[in-house]
């Protein structure tokens, strides 16, 4: 779906997606990452530079965010299970877990680097059958959306992404068809 150039996962897509990523073992770190992010609504960058530290045994993320503001994301408790779960998994390959290594690694080792997550995404999008184009700031998006329908408050969608101003958050606050159907049978004639 797309408004004002914001695209983002219906519930549909989303579980596409991540039940695809699920019965593939070679998507186990893309599995991770994009449930992390659908979990959190974490910015690219911000997913990109975790290490492990920061989140084993821990039920939320403290982190600078964009505009050096300090963000505290709250980890639910199916994501803290993913994660340790992807934790044993990253310890059974081998990889470094000390508290500063990087949470996602490159195939060469290094820390995963943004572009590798947009062609990554670009490429798993599209082995599970999906149509279109997603950034991973779709994700970002459908979080966003998923809040709105859910809480239905503005305020605590803005403090969950990490906003500074509300302005940006109305972006999520648009109506579906399906609402607008809903209005229209709730009108008497």
């Amino acid at each position: 779906m797309k408004r004002q150039n914001t695209r983002y996962f219906t519930g549909k897509e989303k579980g596409t997606l991540l039940r695809f990523l699920e019965k593939r073992r070679d998507a186990r770190r893309a599995e991770m990452l994009y449930k992390l992010m659908f979990a959190t609504g974490l910015r690219l960058q911000e997913t990109v530079s975790l290490n492990v530290g920061d989140v084993q045994g821990k039920d939320l993320i403290a982190m600078i965010g964009k505009g050096d503001k300090l963000r505290e994301i709250p980890l639910s408790k199916a994501i803290q299970a993913k994660i340790e779960k992807y934790l044993a998994w990253k310890n059974r390959k081998g990889e470094d877990l000390t508290i500063e290594a990087p949470l996602f690694v490159s195939r060469k080792g290094g820390r995963l680097s943004r572009r590798a997550v947009q062609w990554d995404l670009h490429l798993w999008v599209k082995r599970a059958g999906l149509e279109g184009k997603y950034s991973p700031h779709a994700l970002r998006h459908t979080v966003g959306f998923e809040l709105m329908r859910k809480t239905r408050n503005i305020r605590q969608v803005q403090e969950f992404l990490g906003h500074s101003s509300i302005t940006t958050t109305q972006i999520y606050t648009h109506v579906t068809k399906e609402e607008l159907r809903h209005c229209a049978e709730l009108l008497d004639i």
